[in-house]
């Protein structure tokens, strides 16, 4: 999606519903779109109508459903998508001077989200490998060996999990939990964002990237613990922790390999992490990205 599409787009749902949209900002575009409309003091999300692995209405949805349960989240500024050509876009509140959440906080709020009842019928299942094969086709980064040893890590691990055992049970996920997907707003208030990814599964998937996360180095011992010990569970202990891990780090590398082609620090990151893969070991000198 180009910045001008996404810009397009959004200014015509806002302006059609009434929302001022003339200082329209782009954030970030990619597989989807977010802009900014500061005065009206809302974020827009893009998404083409022909992307099968996004839903804005069934977003808007659980924002809805979420916040009926008291589980802190962000707000829809209108409870259904707008249709405009070839794009769906959603109006979001915006928190401005949000920052993320710390690990202690993120912690507490995921126990409150996973305690919340789990629907009958309302939320899909967890699906540790969507996106797989679209990301591993488009990824710039990746060559023909590549491609055919995460295809068949892919395989391995999809064995893996259907035997895997959790001790926690099933419960409501964000489905991509980690600090920047929990805002805390300049008043105290926390929302959490990206809801496309909400689900129902094992609570162990919603912990594995804080786990994960500090094996790269990116937390300290005493941010982890903290971590651990306010949700009460921490997800190394559990017996599919590897299947977990490495499920993880492969969605890593495959993100990093979208945006690795024609970038030397990307793609030297790229191979390290291919190889940790191939050697089944511990994420050290994993960056950010």
């Amino acid at each position: 999606m180009r910045a001008d599409e996404a810009i397009g787009a959004v200014k015509s749902a806002a302006t059609g519903v009434g929302v001022p949209a003339q200082d329209a900002t782009v954030v970030r575009v990619g597989e989807n779109g977010v802009v900014l409309l500061p005065s009206a003091n809302v974020l827009a999300r893009v998404v083409p109508r022909a992307a099968r692995d996004s839903d804005p209405g069934r977003e808007l949805k659980v924002a809805a459903w979420l916040a009926a349960r008291q589980v802190p989240v962000v707000h829809p500024v209108r409870p259904t998508p707008i249709i405009v050509g070839q794009y769906v876009v959603s109006l979001w509140e915006y928190l401005p001077g949000s920052r993320s959440a710390d690990l202690v906080t993120l912690a507490e709020r995921l126990r409150q989200l996973h305690r919340v009842p789990v629907p009958t019928g309302f939320l899909p299942c967890l699906s540790p490998f969507d996106k797989f094969e679209e990301r591993l086709e488009t990824g710039a980064g990746l060559d023909v060996s590549d491609r055919v040893f995460l295809r068949r890590l892919r395989d391995d691990l999809s064995t893996r999990w259907v035997t895997a055992e959790f001790t926690l049970g099933d419960a409501v996920l964000h489905g991509d939990a980690h600090m920047e997907n929990l805002l805390v707003a300049t008043d105290g208030r926390e929302a959490f964002v990206d809801l496309e990814t909400v689900c129902v599964g094992p609570p162990e998937w919603d912990l594995t990237l804080t786990a994960l996360y500090y094996e790269c180095g990116w937390f300290s011992a005493k941010e982890y613990v903290d971590f651990a010990q306010t949700y009460g569970f921490d997800v190394r202990s559990s017996p599919s922790w590897r299947v977990l891990r490495t499920i993880r780090m492969l969605r890593m590398t495959l993100w990093l390999a979208q945006s690795a082609g024609n970038e030397p620090s990307r793609q030297h990151q790229l191979r390290h992490r291919i190889d940790t893969l191939r050697d089944g070991t511990a994420p050290a000198g994993w960056t950010g990205y």
